[in-house]
């Protein structure tokens, strides 16, 4: 079956469960209620000629979160290179990939990826960092629209509201407008996720940002800068190596978006300031 032919049957598998559990509201207090927990599952992804990957993740939107992942990996450079996508009905948590000659060879083999983190078996990361282009520099956008786009993300974070445990990612065109949004358990894979449904959707994320709900590392910088995205807004922290790899894909990263402030870490050219159009960088 084809990359096109093939219906996403995966995106509707639960996200959240319902469990039992006693609730104290005062030492002398105790009731037992029905709550949400957000799901956490291993989704295997056997990628043809270049090995299996185990993804600890949330159970939705699957097909894209497989797709995204051997795309930020780098096996990949466009959804076009894959062939096919297939899966079994007694095996449902295995996701099969065919694509052509790997773009990136001497991948980690049978790598399981926690929920926590994003770049395990990556070896060489000045090797990652050479690999990489550039992104090119054709977004400019008011400061106003990244507080905007933040609080865009809120209302949709639907598994967050039930469960308080999710992350959030999301495409958003120079408008502020957006264009792909996903949640998973895992903050690198809800923006996989994001990047596997513009692949499918053939979108072109390139002059393009992305709004994070969690903090900015290293291996969440390398998947938007392997999209061309020009500008990542984060609600929370950033890391010293994150602000390191910005700079050298010239990326825009700002982090702590919220309660009408804004950190700019590196090339504030891409930010005008209010309505006088003076850039961030024009102090």
């Amino acid at each position: 079956m084809t990359l096109a032919d093939r219906p996403t049957c995966h995106s509707a598998q639960r996200a959240t469960d319902r469990v039992d559990i006693r609730r104290i509201h005062q030492a002398s207090d105790a009731e037992t209620v029905a709550d949400h927990v957000i799901v956490e599952e291993p989704l295997t992804i056997m990628v043809h000629r270049v090995g299996s990957f185990t993804v600890m993740c949330t159970p939705s939107d699957v097909d894209a979160l497989a797709v995204g992942f051997v795309y930020s990996e780098g096996m990949i450079r466009s959804a076009d290179e894959i062939t096919a996508i297939a899966t079994k009905d007694d095996l449902p948590n295995v996701i099969g990939i065919e694509i052509q000659e790997p773009a990136q060879l001497g991948i980690a083999r049978n790598l399981v990826v926690a929920s926590s983190c994003g770049m395990c078996g990556v070896r060489n990361i000045q090797k990652m960092l050479s690999d990489i282009p550039a992104c090119q520099h054709t977004l400019e956008v008011p400061e106003r629209l990244l507080l905007e786009i933040t609080e865009k993300l809120r209302p949709m974070q639907t598994t967050f509201a039930l469960t308080g445990s999710s992350h959030a990612a999301a495409l958003f065109d120079r408008d502020g407008i957006i264009l792909a949004f996903a949640e998973d358990i895992g903050r690198h894979n809800a923006l996989d996720k994001v990047i596997g449904k513009c692949l499918l959707a053939k979108r072109d994320m390139r002059g393009c940002g992305v709004v994070l709900s969690g903090r900015v590392s290293l291996e969440m910088v390398a998947k938007a800068a392997r999209a061309g995205v020009e500008l990542i807004v984060a609600v929370s922290g950033v890391s010293s190596y994150a602000i390191t790899a910005a700079r050298q894909w010239n990326i825009t990263l700002s982090g702590f978006v919220r309660n009408g402030k804004i950190n700019i870490y590196t090339d504030p050219t891409r930010i005008r300031l209010g309505n006088n159009g003076r850039c961030a960088h024009a102090g």
